[in-house]
């Protein structure tokens, strides 16, 4: 079968072009399911970023840095199985689809897989909950790396910060709570707390902090979603000015990213940049009952 890579289709429509009809609400099968064959061909339906609807959660992903999709298979899969066997040495031909919030109906077509590798032995859950394993498989869709990129990207994005402004206000209600806290102090003047938004010649640092033994000035630098390499400029402007401005005879200026993720770029300039870290922070959502 052909379909239109970038194309949105749903199970019945997928359906509807093999066999004429949507697929039945009975006796359906695979069809609800991770991923179904019709004779030689194995249409691959993929949750990324977000839980699927079957009581599964397989953290399938695409990797931007190596362009390649990171795909799982149901529990109690593994390699040497005829289906995956067939899929690897070209006997099936994979179709595979992704949606990014399980609300949609629709799954965007990416292509044909190709450059498959895969790790047996992934630890996961059965419905029941009990533990169990399942191959991960490792792969490219030709022509589908724009798709990829700017529809993870939207998505990252949406279940982060809505805006940098909230990642900030967060950590400065939270400072303690850090890991940054146990040797840096937010900055206050005359008892007046002054390290946020703390204006610079070339533009506001978000944050600003000072070593509890008053010896190094911190700049902090905060992005909602993925940091590139280029905000290694700004936050050294940052930088440049509290040095020469602010810091006071023998202190020291650090730099510090944080952001959701980071990229190569970023990774590969801050190899030989000994005065700035990054980290990379997580949102997590609980509810107690009272």
């Amino acid at each position: 079968m052909e379909f239109k890579i970038g194309s949105k289709y749903t199970r019945d429509q997928i359906h509807t072009l093999y066999f004429g009809t949507p697929y039945p609400r009975t006796g359906s099968g695979n069809w609800t399911s991770g991923y179904v064959r019709v004779e030689n061909e194995l249409i691959i339906f993929m949750n990324i970023n977000v839980p699927g609807t079957t009581g599964h959660d397989f953290p399938n992903k695409y990797n931007a840095d190596e362009n390649r999709i990171e795909w799982f298979g149901k529990p109690d899969t593994h390699s040497g199985q005829p289906t995956f066997v067939k899929l690897f040495n070209g006997e099936y031909e994979g179709h595979f689809f992704a949606r990014w919030h399980t609300s949609d109906l629709s799954f965007t077509y990416l292509g044909k897989g190709k450059n498959y590798r895969f790790e047996d032995g992934h630890p996961t859950f059965r419905r029941n909950g009990t533990e169990t394993t399942t191959v991960k498989v490792f792969l490219s869709c030709e022509n589908s790396r724009e798709i990829l990129s700017n529809e993870s990207e939207q998505n990252d994005l949406s279940s982060t910060f809505a805006l940098e402004k909230h990642l900030e206000d967060f950590l400065v209600q939270n400072w303690n709570q850090t890991q940054l806290s146990q040797k840096y102090d937010l900055l206050f003047e005359d008892d007046k707390f002054i390290g946020q938004q703390y204006a610079t010649d070339t533009g506001f640092i978000d944050l600003l902090a000072i070593s509890k033994d008053k010896n190094e000035l911190l700049v902090i630098e905060l992005k909602k979603g993925r940091a590139s390499d280029s905000v290694l400029g700004q936050i050294q402007r940052y930088m440049g000015y509290i040095l020469e401005e602010i810091a006071e005879e023998g202190q020291t200026v650090r730099g510090l990213i944080i952001a959701l993720e980071d990229d190569k770029k970023l990774r590969r300039a801050l190899v030989v940049t000994n005065n700035i870290e990054f980290f990379r922070y997580k949102v997590s959502f609980e509810l107690f009952q009272n």
